[in-house]
This record gives C-alpha cells, sequence and structure tokens, in this order.
C-alpha cells in the first residue's frame, strides 16, 4: 500500500481534493473490508477503530464489490470486473478502482458538510 499525494482533483467534481489513495492488493493477507477502513481512518486521522458510525456495511457491500473486483476466477468466471465504485461516507467520497486503488476525498476547502 502506499501514501497519500494531496490536492488531486483530476478528471473529479472541483469540489472536493484528494487526501488520501492507497493500493489494496488481494494477494496480500490484509482483508479488502480492512483496507476500506483504514484509508477512511487515514485519511480523517483517527484510528481504524474509531472509525464505525455509520457502519461501513450501512453505505456499500463490500464483500460484494470485493468479490465483483477482485474474486477468485473459475472455469465459469474467467475475468474479474472492471471499473470503478464510489460511494459517501461520513462526509468523504470513497472511490475504488478494479485495479486495487482505493482514493479517499474531501469536499475542497475544508468544508466537511455534505450536501
Amino acid at each position: 500500500m502506499t501514501g497519500s499525494p494531496n490536492g488531486d482533483t483530476t478528471g473529479h467534481d472541483p469540489g472536493v481534493r484528494q487526501v488520501l489513495q492507497r493500493h489494496y492488493d488481494p494477494e496480500e493477507s490484509i482483508e479488502f473490508t480492512t483496507a476500506l477502513v483504514a484509508a477512511i481512518a487515514d485519511a480523517k486521522g483517527v484510528e481504524a477503530t474509531e472509525v464505525g458510525s455509520p457502519p461501513l456495511y450501512d453505505v456499500v457491500d463490500a464483500a460484494a464489490l470485493e468479490n465483483t473486483f477482485f474474486g477468485a476466477e473459475t472455469p465459469r468466471r474467467s475475468s474479474r470486473g472492471s471499473g470503478t465504485v464510489s460511494f459517501r461516507y461520513d462526509g468523504l467520497v470513497v472511490e475504488v478502482e478494479s485495479d486495487g486503488w482505493i482514493h479517499v476525498y474531501e469536499p475542497a476547502g475544508g468544508d466537511e458538510t455534505e450536501e
């Protein structure tokens, strides 16, 4: 996993700025849900144990997302899904790409209120 370049709004709503990007590798021992929670916690500057309200599962089906993007290949399924999924979580926008990149954005200008 990698660190957090700041200020990237390329290709995104100019009202948000990227505060963190991290790469998830399904071949590593960390679980996908854990990687999502860690990315959110790092973006918020808190411990992962402090991320819990609302529960992540109330916002996104992480298991379905993991299966779609990173699920095992089988004889009936020769390739993984591709694309990007984004969702809002506690004032942040979290974007997951099928290549494993997790990006976290916050409102530009430090305004953390949700619209």
